[in-house]
Parts: C-alpha cells; sequence; structure tokens
C-alpha cells in the first residue's frame, strides 16, 4: 500500500512543480524571487519526502501504527504543499504553515524512532537510532523556536529565506541517515 501511496503523491506534486516551471519557460508566468523561493521550498519538500519514503522502505519492522504515521506524512507534505501555494506568484508562502509541518513530521518520527530505540536490544541498529533521535531532538527545538520567531517577525522574505536554509540544511542531514541505514541493511544482509 505504501509503495502506491508515497509515489502517487510525489508525482502530484512533481507534476505541479514542473507545470510552473513549463509556464515560465513559456513566458505564461513570471519569474521572480516569490517564486524562486516557493521552487526551492517545493524542492526540498519533494527531496524530504523522498528520504522519508526510503527511509521507512529501510526500516527493518513496520508496527500496526506505522501506517497512521505514515498517514500524518502525507497530510504533512500535502498542507505543506498547499501552504507554499505555487501558482500565487505575488505573494510569500505561508512560511508558517511550512515549519508547523516540518515541526509535526519531526515530532511524529522521534516518537516512531524513539520507540525504535528504546526496544531494540544492543546493537548496531541500536546505535543508529540513537543518532537518529539525537538529530531529530536538536531540529525540533530550532524548528520550534524558529515558527515562534515567525510568528513574531513581520519581515516574510526573510523568514522565507531562514525557512529554506532550515529545512535544506534538515533534508540534506535526513539524506545522509538514510544513506546510512540503507548501509546498515546491507551489512545486515552481508552477515
Amino acid at each position: 500500500m505504501l509503495a502506491l501511496i508515497y509515489p502517487a503523491v510525489l508525482g502530484t506534486i512533481l507534476y505541479e512543480l514542473f507545470d510552473t516551471v513549463a509556464q515560465i519557460l513559456k513566458g505564461q508566468a513570471p519569474f521572480n524571487l516569490i517564486v524562486f523561493i516557493k521552487c526551492s521550498l517545493l524542492v526540498i519538500a519533494i527531496g524530504f519526502y523522498v528520504a522519508d519514503y526510503l527511509y521507512i522502505v529501510f526500516s527493518k519492522r513496520y508496527y500496526w501504527w506505522a501506517f497512521l504515521c505514515d498517514i500524518v506524512f502525507l497530510l504533512m507534505l500535502y498542507v505543506m504543499v498547499i501552504a507554499v501555494d505555487l501558482d500565487n506568484a505575488y505573494n510569500l508562502p505561508h512560511n508558517k504553515i511550512v515549519l508547523l509541518c516540518a515541526f509535526v513530521f519531526l515530532l511524529v518520527y522521534l516518537v516512531w524512532d524513539g520507540y525504535e530505540f528504546l526496544t531494540l536490544p544492543r546493537g548496531k541498529e541500536r546505535n543508529f537510532y540513537r543518532s537518529v533521535v539525537f538529530w531529530e531532538v536538536p531540529w525540533l527545538i530550532v524548528i520550534g523556536v524558529f515558527e515562534i520567531l515567525a510568528l513574531l517577525w513581520t519581515n516574510q522574505l526573510m523568514i522565507s529565506i531562514m525557512t529554506i536554509i532550515i529545512l535544506s540544511i534538515v533534508t540534506i542531514w535526513f539524506g545522509f541517515l538514510v544513506s546510512r541505514m540503507r548501509k546498515l541493511i546491507l551489512s545486515r544482509q552481508a552477515d
């Protein structure tokens, strides 16, 4: 089921991004800083959710409640894409909602990965989940603090730029964790 839902949702988002790029190239839509910011946020969201999909595929165990977590992840992706509002070339994205989606996503993952860490016996896999939890906690704090600052700050352009920077770092780091998980899976299969 998961193998069908994630690609379908990601494909829809890619279609929206490619449609916008095609409209810009044809001269049917303007290309300005706001559109660049929105396209950047969509690319980051796509990268994050591709990493999420691979992370889940590489997971050894899948619990009944993990499906509910996946539904939350997909809803957050959907809400994030709506908050980016790619069709509107003249207003900045709704960064507070984008940040809230990222926060909820990491919070749900923290619960899932924390459960894995606490229930696994000592070994490489438990150490891996420890490193994941140690990645999630500080980034939850960073995103949470920045969400509060975004609520108080009036410079929406700077909030957009900082959102891109923060979510880019989180996504790249997540990609490294997925790579480590893949290596862990491959080493376990070789044993």
